[in-house]
């Protein structure tokens, strides 16, 4: 009844007939503008607490007191999600988010047509850059060449995909302008839009898809890493946490059905901007959870840091001006400097071919740090483990040899 009707009369027409059918037939308001706040602001509250506390303990308190490129990333894409935010608390839902297109007028549904516009520009912007973060979070992790140019290639992928869905959307009506003049009610309004419909679910499906990717590429690293199986577990259990952004990418298309086809846009595509929303708070918050464990260390040791860090951290007591050295894949024949942020040592050096550095060697901490980069030199390192071991024990000096180039 209400499609043929919106079918057959102007729209002016059709919403003052609905809004007249409702009124005598006493159908309930429907109003979620108070629920959309409240997702709103928690999730905004829990993003903003993720991030500051990221970005301040990488300038502050980790080894290198600086921001790297994935953190500049995810500064870039805070500050827009903030914009974001507020577009949809003073601008979107007052316009009309959430209540039936009948109970509002046409400078409302104008404006909420603007505001949506936004919005979807807004989103396809804050998911790309989400995308890029995890990557260059991955590609502080991984030496290995293989790895590196796969990881590369994606980051790639998500720009030219971002900024091909960017422009798709800027550009999806002819007059640009007859994306919310469309739906004004005035007969002299002409103009033509793509497929939205096709282009948004298709946006969708590559996006879940390379969401698997994200995971899958860095688990099946995991078996290279000279890790302990529980470590291993840990580190899968890190890197599947961006399932949960996939689910959540899910959930959005299943919010799909009436999207840019639906003669109550206000009230249906409200699933739309709330899991939209969501999916980018969650992507958010998993590009902090890494750093999450380090602040954990700092502020309860005993009960966070695991059994090696607290034999290393003894050793480095002992021995106040040792440093550790961590070995890595030979990346080029000139052998160049490579910088990480293992948790809270600086240590300098060249690149080595890869050795046994026994189960609790020094990549955990990389896995966990995600980190940045400063210099290794293999003549100071701070013994292993079992060299700590055979000083305090046996009371003999370590027989390994530090790696040179």
């Amino acid at each position: 009844m209400t499609g043929c009707m919106f079918q057959s009369c102007d729209l002016g027409t059709a919403m003052f007939s609905k809004n007249s059918t409702s009124t005598l037939c006493h159908e309930p308001i429907r109003n979620k503008t108070a629920e959309f706040k409240m997702s709103n602001f928690i999730l905004g509250s829990l993003v903003i607490i993720a991030i500051v506390s990221r970005l301040c303990f990488k300038r502050f308190f980790s080894s290198t007191r600086s921001l790297g490129s994935e953190d500049w990333t995810i500064l870039a894409a805070s500050t827009l999600a903030i914009t974001s935010s507020m577009v949809q608390t003073f601008f979107l839902m007052p316009s009309g988010l959430g209540r039936d297109v009948w109970t509002l007028d046409i400078a409302h549904l104008v404006h909420f047509a603007q505001y949506f516009y936004m919005m979807e520009i807004l989103y396809l912007l804050l998911i790309m850059l989400v995308k890029i973060c995890l990557s260059l979070f991955y590609l502080n992790i991984f030496p290995g060449r293989g790895i590196r140019k796969l990881l590369w290639i994606t980051v790639g992928f998500h720009v030219a995909f971002g900024l091909a869905f960017i422009l798709k959307t800027v550009f999806q009506c002819s007059p640009l302008e007859y994306n919310w003049t469309k739906y004004d009610g005035n007969p002299a309004t002409v103009g033509h839009c793509i497929d939205i419909h096709a282009s948004g679910w298709a946006n969708g499906v590559i996006g879940v898809a390379a969401d698997i990717w994200l995971i899958a590429l860095p688990l099946t690293q995991l078996r290279k890493l000279q890790l302990h199986w529980k470590k291993k577990v840990g580190a899968a259990i890190m890197f599947m946490t961006g399932g949960i952004v996939t689910i959540m990418s899910v959930f959005r298309l299943k919010s799909f059905t009436y999207f840019a086809n639906t003669y109550n846009p206000t009230w249906d595509n409200w699933n739309i901007v709330l899991w939209s929303t969501v999916e980018v708070c969650a992507g958010l918050i998993c590009c902090c959870l890494p750093t999450f464990r380090l602040i954990l260390v700092k502020l309860c040791p005993r009960v966070f840091e695991t059994k090696t860090s607290q034999t290393r951290s003894s050793c480095t007591a002992s021995s106040s001006n040792a440093f550790r050295s961590t070995t890595r894949t030979h990346r080029s024949s000139t052998a160049e400097y490579d910088e990480l942020e293992d948790g809270g040592h600086h240590v300098r050096g060249k690149w080595a071919p890869a050795q046994e550095t026994g189960p609790h060697g020094g990549v955990d901490d990389d896995v966990e740090a995600g980190g940045r980069k400063v210099r290794i030199r293999p003549l100071q390192r701070l013994p292993r483990e079992d060299e700590c071991f055979e000083l305090t024990h046996e009371a003999v000096k370590p027989t390994e040899k530090p790696v040179r180039q």
